[in-house]
Formats: structure tokens, C-alpha cells, sequence
């Protein structure tokens, strides 16, 4: 799947239109501003699958440490 690619300024504008459709449609946008990326945005399940593979150890997103 390819990234998409958007502005600061287009984030601020379309935050709910971008938000869906990286939960719902699985797809990833890379956030810009002058022309160099800042973040990525990524459904959460990746971003939970990330850190659970980086720090088997660490409690998931979003799950308190018991």
C-alpha cells in the first residue's frame, strides 16, 4: 500500500476526513511540512503491533501496566 502524503495545513483542515481513512481504509499518510515529513499516521493496530515487536516486555497502547 502506498503512503499518502499530506501537509500541516491540510491535517488541520481534514482531521476527521484524514483520521477516517486511515482507521477505516488501513491507509498510512505521512504528514509534511516544507517539504520534509514529520510524522507518519498509521492505524492504530500497526502502531500497536510495532511497539508490542520493539518491547515484547511493555504494555500495549492504550492498556495499563497491572
Amino acid at each position: 500500500m502506498e503512503t499518502r502524503t499530506g501537509t500541516t495545513i491540510e491535517l488541520r483542515k481534514q482531521m476527521g476526513e484524514i483520521l477516517d481513512r486511515t482507521r477505516i481504509a488501513g491507509e498510512p499518510v505521512a504528514i509534511t511540512r516544507k517539504g520534509k515529513t514529520l510524522a507518519c499516521l498509521v492505524p492504530a493496530e500497526w502502531f500497536e503491533q510495532y511497539t508490542t515487536a520493539q518491547s515484547p516486555s511493555a504494555p500495549a497502547v492504550g492498556q495499563d501496566a497491572a
